[in-house]
């Protein structure tokens, strides 16, 4: 009988390492698509714009009308206060409808020219700051709402509109998390929120971008 030829195992060898790389090529495009379809969820700190009153002349603080956690409109008067340099009086008032913030001066302190009085801020129009991965980036898009949600009232969903998009990527902060894993490149995004007065500045918040 005539034996058959053996298979050339040289000729096999790459045909198999082509096979492999194939198949795992096939693998890790499937996982990488699997992951860029997953709920997104990012962290951070809720903001506000903060308003810095200061004096223009400086003097003698005569009056404070107001205290921490006061809500003022605008024309309000909110400090009163004495030159004794130019015998004039100069006053405070609230350029817009917000909260005081802090409270820098106390009557019968004097008060430098440009130094700031008062601090504060409109708690209606507060926004919120995370930094989107840049697998994810392409997937978030300006004026796109998305519930957004705090520790001190876990079962309340808030509205977050986007509001801006970073152009120019960056490295992770460190002081930022999310539940997908610190990417190295990411986007800054910024959400206005919608409020029924219980958000204040500086709670920690997450953001749910869901799935693409």
């Amino acid at each position: 009988m005539e034996s058959k030829p053996k298979p050339n195992r040289r000729r096999l060898i790459p045909g198999l390492v082509v096979v492999v790389l194939a198949v795992a090529g096939v693998v890790y495009y499937t996982q990488q698509a699997s992951a860029n379809n997953q709920p997104l969820t990012l962290s951070g700190t809720i903001e506000a714009t903060d308003i810095f009153l200061a004096s223009q002349s400086g003097g003698r603080v005569m009056k404070v009308r107001v205290t921490e956690g006061a809500q003022v409109q605008a024309g309000q008067t909110l400090v009163e206060l004495y030159s004794e340099t130019t015998h004039m009086n100069e006053t405070i008032t609230a350029p817009i409808d917000g909260t005081i913030m802090e409270s820098l001066m106390e009557p019968g302190e004097l008060a430098a020219p440009g130094s700031t009085l008062l601090v504060m801020a409109n708690l209606n129009d507060l926004t919120l700051k995370v930094y989107a991965p840049e697998d994810r980036y392409g997937h978030i898009f300006l004026g796109q709402s998305y519930p957004v949600k705090v520790d001190s009232f876990p079962t309340v969903a808030y509205s977050g509109r986007v509001s801006f998009i970073s152009d120019t990527a960056e490295f992770t902060p460190r002081n930022v998390q999310t539940i997908d894993g610190r990417k190295t490149t990411v986007y800054a995004i910024r959400l206005s929120l919608v409020s029924d007065g219980s958000l204040k500045p500086g709670m920690p918040a997450d953001v749910f971008f869901g799935t693409p």
